[in-house]
């Protein structure tokens, strides 16, 4: 069978002005489809023109089924795009997969006849999509007995059972190769993307990944993450994000990869990834062998300066840890990105400026600030709809960090809009930001050219008083 599998093309804010990373998880679904003739499409690298790249794989390699991947503010593209290709190819069968396919399966097909898909895969979807693709290639398929499916008949939809988590021993390699473009990159290098565990057995109150994984920590072998990134070198690609959910969680297995990455010759390779404060400050031996295996640059998840705050979310680390963390890297000279939340119920325009002012004393090389954003199942929503504090309950296109869908009980969404993006952009004109950067020092061009592009959109955003509406042309 001809499968396609899309990534949709929507980013948000000023990401992709400092990097475009792949999608893994179409990757993975690939490399499990043996017997297929699989093609993959990631459409961040075609925005906002992309009806011509999507015409064009119709008309060349005539698929029969695709599969298409979102998070939950990509959803409503993603329905576009299922439209397009309905609209091109009414005989192409339209699966879904992803976060929001998975904890809103019942939402999602639950409301709309006209919608543009047969099937929904829930959970991981290695699994499901390669047994659904083999069944489909039947003369009678019969999709009674696969767990993790959702399928239409008729008018309905039928849930089948939830999938138990895989065993990630039983993985095949990603198909990288199936990609149909691969110009992805991080500042001034091409990147790829590895994982070498899935879930994260915290709990923190605006996290989606307990609906996915539950509480849960799995680590793949560590020989099949050995092979992947040999694989990934071979195709020349000069650094790897590991995407996992808290690879920080269990500390003996990330030093054992950094201890595999240096005795296997491929600290050649720079290594970036996200990780939590509290895994990082415990374990200052960590943080000597990642940088002996060659990781250059870490996001770490600090949330806040605000005791009280982090206490609320159930966020397991403190303003204390937080120094730590990024002292750590500082000493080993680790490029630190500082993912940051605003919009607490307490919140206010003077608690939102002192703690950007204390972020900003732990000296990060970037800080990357969102909105408490209620997403779809998570215990923040529950607790934020109860109070009245979510000002858009279902429109979820804006459900992306950097819009702002909530206020707090002193600042109205407006306000709360304004101060956190006047901080954003105050921060660029600080002369602290720069001063023995990691970023600037490693890629200086690169840098001020990602720089001076997200302070002018910052400005715009600013001034307008909202974010940029993102363009298609389908």
């Amino acid at each position: 069978m001809r499968i396609l599998l899309l990534a949709m093309p929507d980013t948000a804010d000023v990401i992709d002005l400092f990097g475009k990373l792949p999608n893994l998880g179409l990757a993975n679904l690939a490399g499990n489809l043996p017997g297929h003739e699989v093609r993959v499409l990631d459409l961040v690298l075609y925005k906002p023109r992309i009806r011509g790249v999507l015409e064009k794989v119709l008309s060349e390699f005539r698929p029969e089924l695709a599969g298409l991947s979102a998070m939950t503010f990509q959803f409503d593209t993603l329905l576009r795009v299922a439209r397009f290709l309905r609209r091109r190819d009414p005989a192409l069968k339209l699966a879904a997969g992803g976060y929001h396919a998975t904890l809103m399966a019942r939402e999602v097909t639950g409301g709309d006849p006209g919608l543009p898909l047969d099937f929904l895969i829930r959970g991981e979807g290695e699994a499901a999509f390669r047994e659904l693709a083999d069944e489909l290639g039947k003369p009678k398929p019969d999709l009674s007995g696969i767990v993790g499916l959702s399928y239409r008949r008729g008018r309905a939809w039928t849930h089948n059972p939830g999938r138990p988590l895989l065993d990630l021993g039983t993985l095949p390699l990603p198909r990288r190769e199936a990609r149909l473009e691969e110009k992805f990159f991080f500042f001034d290098q091409s990147i790829d993307v590895v994982e070498t565990s899935r879930g994260c057995p915290y709990n923190c109150k605006f996290c989606s990944i307990t609906g996915m994984y539950g509480r849960t920590f799995r680590p793949f072998p560590l020989a099949r993450v050995l092979e992947d990134l040999k694989a990934v070198r071979r195709r020349g690609t000069q650094a790897v994000f590991f995407a996992d959910d808290n690879l920080t969680f269990d500390t003996g297995h990330f030093r054992r990869l950094c201890r595999a990455i240096t005795d296997h010759g491929l600290n050649d390779l720079r290594y970036a990834t996200q990780a939590s404060a509290v895994g990082l400050a415990r374990h200052p031996e960590l943080v000597a062998e990642m940088k002996r295996a060659n990781f250059w640059m870490v996001f770490v998840g600090f949330e806040s300066m605000s005791e009280s705050n982090l206490k609320d979310m159930d966020k397991p680390t403190s303003p204390e840890i937080n120094r730590q963390a990024a002292a750590l890297l500082r000493q080993y000279d680790i490029g630190m990105i500082a993912g940051v939340v605003f919009g607490y119920p307490e919140d206010t325009g003077a608690s939102i400026t002192r703690n950007y002012r204390l972020m900003k004393k732990m000296r990060p090389d970037l800080i990357y600030s969102q909105y408490l954003t209620p997403y779809p199942k998570t215990r923040l929503r529950r607790e934020m709809l109860a109070e009245g504090l979510v000002t858009n309950v279902d429109d979820f296109r804006t459900y992306d960090g950097f819009h702002c869908n909530i206020r707090t009980r002193r600042l109205d969404q407006a306000g709360l809009y304004r101060s956190l993006k006047l901080e954003s952009l105050k921060s660029y004109f600080d002369p602290t930001l720069y001063v023995g950067n990691f970023f600037l020092r490693h890629n200086p061009l690169a840098f001020f050219r990602a720089i001076g592009r997200a302070m002018l959109s910052i400005l715009a955003m600013v001034l307008k008083g909202g974010q940029p509406a993102q363009k298609l042309d389908i």
